[in-house]
This record gives structure tokens, C-alpha cells and sequence, in this order.
């Protein structure tokens, strides 16, 4: 099977860059797997991909390089199955709030006798014909931890077998702490339990960063799934960065 290299560094100690794709357009995921993103997180929670749309833009990420990962909608067996069986080379699962969360989604990725997924898809046989076999060890798991609940559990949720990452969902997490828009030393603080409970687990951690000084401040911390920037973010910002240089070049004129 195609050694899935982003959770191979993680498993070294290295922090990965993961780029966001939520505007649910295969071109913009192809464009992005070829830019040197070690993973690329297709969000089908809060972004705008469609079941056709999602399995065109996991074909065209597939035979690159980069890793493809899939946010699902929610924590549900067939929806994680799914995912994989389309090409997902991991899932990232929101809202996990317990071990027993945790543990469905572990069951869900995995097949017997580490978990309870079904062999039946025929697209993961191009990852190679013993994809079956060696899945276990190359699917990534992770799992968010964005609520008061879970950061209370979080020690229980990293110890869970199977889970490979804690994902902080830092504006989930500041909206369940009643500081929403406006993160304070109870939001850093329930941070830092997350990456000691990780730390602790020999679990990586990472988050939904705001941009890559923040990601680079939460590898300083010691988190090594850095998720950051989107298609959505990228274009908007280039178009900006566009008109700005032409309104400047005319106003010279």
C-alpha cells in the first residue's frame, strides 16, 4: 500500500502543513496537490462538496504526492466508511466528546480485528492490491476536540487506541467556553491540557490555525498537524492582492 507520508512524519515528531479545500471544486484540489502541501483536508462539515464532487477532487489528489484527508460530516460509521472507501487516506472526525466517541471512530476507520470496517470498496485497491492488509497502519485518525466536555475528557480520548491525532477546533472550543471572537486564558489554557494530555499519550496534537504565524506558534508549542489557510481564503486573497496592485497602477497613471 502507498505509505501515507504525512502520518509517518507526524509519527516521527515532524510537523505537517495541511492546506483547507471548502469550496467544493476538484480543479482548486488539483491546482492545491500540486502546490507542497503534505496534506490536503476536504471538508465536508462546513464546506460545499457534493458526493460526486468529492470523489473527482480525491482522484486527482490520489496520484500526487500530497495526502488526502476528508473532514466528515459527523461522527457516524458509515460516513467515515465512505470517506475512506473514496479515497481518504484519513478522516478527521468533529465534535468527539468521549472515549466512546473516540472509539466509534477508531471502529469505523479500521478494519477486524482493530475496528469494524467493511472491505468492499474497489477505488482504494489503486493505493495497491494490499491495501486491505496494511490500511490499519496507514489510515490517520484524528479526532477534534472543540468543546468544554472534551477538553475535560481529553486525557481519556488520547488514550484510546487508534487515535492518531487531537485536532483543536479553536473557534468551537471558544464558542462551548462563552468566550467566542474573543479567546481568553481559559481558552489558552484548555490549549495547553490538550497538547500536555497528547504529550502524555504519545499522541500528536494539532489545530485549525489562523495563518502561518499562528501555525508556526502552535509547532513552537509543540503541535505537529498544522491546518491552515483555504481554497476559499487563497482566493479571495489573491483577488484582492490583485486589485489592490491595479488600483495602485492606475492611480499612478
Amino acid at each position: 500500500m502507498r505509505p501515507n507520508s504525512a502520518l509517518r512524519k507526524m509519527r516521527a515528531g515532524q510537523p505537517i502543513s495541511v492546506g483547507w479545500l471548502v469550496a467544493g471544486s476538484p480543479l482548486l484540489a488539483e491546482a492545491a496537490a500540486r502546490v507542497g502541501f503534505d496534506a490536503l483536508l476536504l471538508d465536508t462539515q462546513h464546506g460545499y462538496w457534493p458526493p460526486e464532487a468529492l470523489v473527482n477532487a480525491l482522484q486527482v489528489i490520489g496520484p500526487t504526492e500530497t495526502v488526502p484527508l476528508v473532514r466528515v460530516l459527523r461522527n457516524e460509521y458509515h460516513l467515515i466508511g465512505r470517506a475512506l472507501d473514496d479515497g481518504a487516506l484519513g478522516v478527521v472526525v468533529p465534535l468527539v466528546n468521549s472515549a466512546a466517541e473516540a472509539k466509534a471512530a477508531v471502529q469505523a476507520a479500521r478494519y477486524p480485528p482493530a475496528g469494524a470496517r467493511s472491505a468492499a470498496s474497489a477505488r482504494v485497491r489503486y493505493y495497491g492490491e494490499d491495501y486491505v492488509q496494511q490500511a490499519n497502519s496507514e489510515i490517520m485518525v484524528v479526532v477534534m476536540i472543540e468543546t468544554r466536555e472534551a477538553v475535560g475528557r481529553v486525557e481519556e480520548i488520547a488514550a484510546v487506541p487508534g487515535v492518531d491525532c487531537l485536532m483543536i477546533g479553536p473557534g468551537d472550543l471558544s464558542l462551548s467556553l462563552g468566550c467566542f471572537g474573543a479567546p481568553d486564558a481559559a481558552h489558552a489554557a484548555a490549549i495547553e491540557g490538550v497538547i500536555a494530555a497528547g504529550r502524555k499519550a504519545g499522541v500528536s496534537v494539532g489545530m485549525a490555525c489562523g495563518g502561518p504565524d499562528d501555525a508556526v506558534r502552535r509547532a513552537e508549542q509543540g503541535m505537529l498537524f498544522l491546518a491552515g489557510g483555504s481554497d476559499w481564503g487563497w482566493a479571495i486573497g489573491g483577488a484582492q492582492a490583485h486589485l489592490a496592485a491595479l488600483q495602485a497602477g492606475l492611480g499612478a497613471l
